[in-house]
């Protein structure tokens, strides 16, 4: 996968919604960006309009205002230079993984000889070789994110989207695939752009975070994630892991008080963008 594609660049985006006959505004002058072959989380309140954007940057929903492209072109809709993969599994019950996995090639008329070889070499890298010809009802939940993951890397997008996949999974599951996912990313490097609501998960995964304030959403900071790649799973109990786990928590809780009208909500960040090192917020840039 060739890192000088999969540029995602959005400036000024607005979206809104109709909703009892008004008008509500879900994304307000969000400007973001996510560099070829670099992973960037999206952390937010719940209802921020993170899944939203990504929706955007999908291409599933127009917006309503500002600028969204991919290496230099407009988005104006669905396209296999973007793989998404979902919190639910959305695997086809009737084929098998390898089946399920050719899926998309199939549509674009690749051969069935190539098909076979790519859908093999994925499945190889994610652990699942061995299950193949099994069917979605003998996996498990993490093997079947694990599927839905390799289809959509499987046409060979420059960017996967990826909106709370681990959501569903339990804790231990949950953090093996962040390692699987981690180790596949540092053998592809194709652009990620990965929504969630675990901090731990964001910092462990992402090269920058993006926080994101309750409704309408904005950007409230940038970080910076300070940890040497390859990640292991031991690195979560480093100072500069905690610094920011800590540094996040603060910024969620003020946007989480405002998501709640309440006036505890001590405001003041937004649109910073920061570094963060063993003692939390070093500096703003």
């Amino acid at each position: 996968m060739s890192t000088q594609s999969g540029l995602i660049e959005v400036r000024d985006l607005n979206i809104n919604f109709k909703a009892k006959g008004e008008t509500v505004q879900a994304v307000k002058s969000v400007s973001l960006n996510v560099q070829p072959g670099e992973f960037v989380s999206l952390i937010g309140p719940s209802g921020c309009g993170k899944s939203t954007l990504m929706n955007a940057v999908a291409g599933f929903i127009k917006a309503s205002g500002g600028v969204l492209t991919l290496d230099g072109g407009a988005i104006d809709g669905p396209g296999s230079d973007r793989g998404v993969v979902f919190q639910q599994y959305s695997l086809f019950p009737w084929m098998t993984v390898r089946k399920n996995v050719e899926f998309g090639l199939r549509m674009k008329g690749v051969s069935p000889s190539q098909r076979e070889t790519q859908a093999r070499t994925l499945l190889g890298l994610a652990g699942l070789l061995a299950f193949e010809n099994h069917y979605p009802s003998q996996l498990s939940g993490g093997m079947k994110q694990r599927v839905g993951i390799v289809r959509a890397l499987a046409t060979g997008p420059q960017v996967l989207l990826m909106d709370e996949p681990f959501g569903a999974l339990d804790s231990q599951t949950r953090s093996v695939m962040q390692e699987i996912l981690t180790n596949m990313w540092q053998r592809l490097r194709l652009s990620v752009l990965f929504i969630t609501h675990d901090i731990e998960e964001a910092i462990f995964l992402s090269d920058r975070i993006y926080v994101m304030t309750a409704r309408p959403g904005r950007i409230k900071a940038e970080l910076k994630v300070p940890l040497p790649r390859p990640r292991r799973a031991e690195m979560m109990d480093t100072p500069e892991f905690t610094a920011m786990l800590r540094s996040i928590k603060k910024l969620l809780r003020e946007e989480s008080f405002a998501a709640m009208g309440s006036e505890l909500s001590e405001g003041g960040y937004d649109g910073l963008s920061m570094e963060v090192g063993p003692e939390g917020v070093s500096h703003v840039l």
